[in-house]
């Protein structure tokens, strides 16, 4: 996903809250370090057994281990979000089925991304599955932007400039 691509709504809300989370870090070359460090492991970091990793300026947590074929499913269903927003109907019943019980199981996971550094910064926490809306229930686009899109996608959200 582009973030050109995107509407004038979402671009705000990913600057206002990507730009809080940089914050939080001690600044927005701390969070794009979070993304890099990441970006460089082989495997996944939600993968790690610790439900832990550390990356250069902090430690990233959750609090429910994520295993592989949860990821796959998760890089799947978020790959079809991204094309239809109404993929949900066309799935096959099985896969519905699976694609429902990966929701539910990431649904209560909280991550938890605290900077070396906590006497100046507090860190920030985020949900992967978003249920604000509970109609329309769907992988947070603030998960995505961190542990899954181009440093590119964050480095734009981060310097956007509401056109006028």
């Amino acid at each position: 996903m582009k973030f050109k691509d995107l509407d004038e709504q979402t671009k705000e809300y990913l600057y206002t809250t990507l730009n809080n989370y940089a914050n939080s870090l001690g600044g927005k070359n701390f969070f794009l370090q979070l993304i890099e460090d990441m970006k460089k492991e082989k495997e996944n970091p939600l993968l790690n057994k610790s439900s832990a990793f550390h990356y250069s300026k902090g430690r990233v947590s959750w609090n429910k281990k994520i295993y592989k074929d949860t990821l796959v499913l998760l890089y799947e269903t978020m790959r079809l979000e991204e094309k239809d927003s109404n993929f949900f109907e066309s799935l096959k019943p099985k896969t519905k089925k699976n694609t429902i019980n990966m929701m539910k199981t990431l649904k209560p996971v909280t991550i938890e991304i605290k900077p070396k550094d906590d006497e100046q910064t507090e860190g920030f926490s985020l949900c992967i599955i978003d249920s604000t809306d509970e109609e329309n229930i769907k992988i947070s686009l603030l998960f995505k932007s961190i542990f899954f899109y181009n440093i590119n996608f964050a480095k734009d959200a981060l310097s956007y400039k509401k056109s006028v």
